[in-house]
C-alpha cells in the first residue's frame, strides 16, 4: 500500500510540474505574440509619430534633428531585420533537427522557433521549452537530444551569429550586444531585453554624431 501510495504521489507531482511547465510556455508565447503584434502597429504608426515629434522642435534645429532621427530609426530597423535574419537561422537548424529527430510536423515547429526567436534572450528559452515538450512526446532520449541540440545551437548564436550579425548591421560591438540586453533584461524584463539594443545602437549613433564632435571643437 505504501508503495501504491508513494507512486502516486510521484505521478501527480510529475504531473503537476508538467502542468506547470506547460504554464509557463503558453504564458511566455502568449506574451511573444502580443509584443509582436504591438511592434508591428508601433512601426506602422511611426512615421505619424516622428513628424508630430519633430513640430515639437525649434525651426532652427528641426533639420538636424531630423536627420538624427531617421538615423535611429533606420538603426532600429537593421536591428529588427537582424533579429528576423537571426529568427530565420534558428527556424532552419531545428527544423532540420526536427526532421533528424523524427518530431511530428517539423515545420510547424520551425514556425513556432522563428516566432520565439524574434523575442531577445528568454525566446529560446520559450523556444527550448516547446521544442523539449514535443520531442518528449516520442521518446525520453528523443527528448534530451532535442534539448542538448537546442542548448548547442543557443550558443552558437549567442557567442557568434548574433554578435556578428549585430556588429554588421547596427555598427554595435558583440560585447556591447550581449551586456546592454543582459541589462535591460535585468532592469525592465522582457520589455528591456527588447528594447536594449536599439537603444544602444541609439546612443552610440548620439555620441558618434553629437558629443564626440562638439568636444573636439571645444
Amino acid at each position: 500500500l505504501s508503495s501504491v501510495t508513494s507512486d502516486g504521489t510521484l505521478l501527480i507531482t510529475a504531473f503537476g510540474g508538467v502542468i506547470g511547465v506547460g504554464k509557463s510556455v503558453l504564458s511566455g508565447t502568449f506574451t511573444a505574440l502580443t509584443i509582436i503584434v504591438l511592434t508591428l502597429y508601433f512601426i506602422t504608426s511611426l512615421p505619424q509619430a516622428t513628424e508630430l515629434g519633430l513640430k515639437l522642435v525649434p525651426a532652427s534645429r528641426r533639420p538636424r534633428v531630423a536627420a538624427l532621427t531617421e538615423a535611429i530609426i533606420a538603426r532600429v530597423g537593421a536591428f529588427v531585420g537582424s533579429q528576423i535574419l537571426v529568427s530565420f537561422f534558428a527556424s532552419v537548424f531545428m527544423t532540420v533537427l526536427a526532421l533528424i529527430l523524427g518530431l511530428p510536423s517539423p515545420v510547424a515547429i520551425g514556425i513556432i522557433i522563428f516566432i520565439c526567436g524574434l523575442v531577445p534572450l528568454i525566446g529560446h528559452f520559450i523556444g527550448a521549452g516547446i521544442y523539449t515538450i514535443i520531442a518528449l512526446t516520442q521518446s525520453v532520449t528523443i527528448g534530451i537530444a532535442a534539448f542538448i541540440g537546442y542548448v548547442v545551437y543557443v550558443q552558437v548564436e549567442n557567442y557568434i551569429l548574433t554578435p556578428k550579425i549585430m556588429k554588421r548591421t547596427l555598427a554595435v560591438p558583440g560585447a556591447v550586444t550581449i551586456i546592454s540586453a543582459m541589462i535591460g533584461t535585468s532592469l525592465l524584463g522582457l520589455v528591456g531585453g527588447l528594447l536594449a539594443v536599439p537603444v544602444a545602437a541609439s546612443i552610440i549613433l548620439i555620441l558618434e554624431e553629437v558629443v564626440f564632435p562638439r568636444a573636439e571643437k571645444s
